[in-house]
C-alpha cells in the first residue's frame, strides 16, 4: 500500500480528475500497480504532456475485466475528460458486458437498430461533417455498404469510412465544383492527418484547377 503523501503526489502528477476517486474507480490494488510503474517511468507523454499514459492504464485495467453497468457508466463519463475519449468509448461499446440497454443509454443505439439506421444517423456516428449530406456527397451505395459492415465500437475507426468516401469521388472524372467541395470537406474533417492526405490526392487529380489549388492553400 502506498502512503497518503505519495498517493496524492501520484494523482496530482498524473492529473486524474477528482471523479476517479469520488466514483471509487481507483481501488488500492490498481493504484499500487500504477504507482509502481510511475516510480519506474516518469517520462511525460510526448503528445499531450503530463502523464496521460497512467490514466489510460487505469481505463484498461477496468476494460480488461468484468464490468457492472454502473462501472460502464462511470468509464463512459470519465472518458469525456480525455482528448482521446472517443477511442475509450469505442472500447467500452465493444466490451462484452455492455448490454443492449446500456448501449442504448450511452451510445444511442442497439445492435438490432444498426440495420435500420438512416443515412443521417450513420453519418453522424461516423463523424461525417453535415456538409457531406447537404451537398449530396455521401452516395447511397456507400452508405449501405458502411451500414452493413458497422459494428458497435467502430466509431473510433470512422476515419476509414470517411477516407473511403473521399476516394469514391477521387477515382472518378470530376468537375471543378466537385473538387472544390471535396477540398472543403477535407478541411472540415475531424482527423487532420487523414485530411492532409486527402488534400494531397486532390492536388494530384488531373482536373485540379488553379481555383482548387488556391482553396487547398487556405
Amino acid at each position: 500500500m502506498i502512503d497518503t503523501i505519495n498517493k496524492k503526489e501520484f494523482l496530482d502528477q498524473c492529473d486524474f480528475p477528482k471523479e476517479w476517486l469520488e466514483w471509487n474507480m481507483l481501488p488500492d490494488s490498481m493504484l499500487k500497480k500504477l504507482y509502481e510503474s510511475y516510480k519506474l517511468n516518469t517520462e511525460e507523454d510526448s503528445l499531450e504532456g503530463g502523464y496521460r499514459n497512467f490514466r489510460l492504464d487505469a481505463f484498461f485495467y477496468w476494460l480488461d475485466g468484468d464490468l457492472t453497468e454502473n462501472q460502464i457508466r462511470n468509464l463512459f463519463r470519465l472518458s469525456s475528460f480525455e482528448k482521446s475519449g472517443k477511442y475509450m468509448r469505442s472500447s467500452i461499446n465493444r466490451h462484452k458486458d455492455c448490454t443492449e440497454p446500456i448501449r442504448k443509454e450511452l451510445f444511442g443505439y442497439t445492435k438490432d437498430e444498426i440495420p435500420k439506421f438512416i443515412k443521417t444517423q450513420l453519418a453522424e456516428i461516423l463523424g461525417f461533417p453535415k456538409e457531406w449530406l447537404a451537398w449530396r456527397m455521401y452516395p447511397d451505395d456507400l452508405f449501405l455498404k458502411h451500414r452493413k459492415l458497422f459494428q458497435p465500437g467502430n466509431e473510433s475507426d470512422s476515419e476509414n469510412e470517411r477516407c473511403e468516401a473521399f476516394h469514391h469521388w477521387l477515382s472518378r472524372e470530376l468537375k471543378e465544383d466537385q473538387l472544390l467541395k471535396l477540398t472543403q470537406l477535407a478541411q472540415l474533417d475531424p482527423d487532420p492527418l487523414m485530411a492532409m492526405n486527402i488534400q494531397s490526392h486532390i492536388r494530384k487529380h488531373k482536373n485540379c484547377t488553379p481555383k482548387v489549388k488556391k482553396l487547398l492553400e487556405q
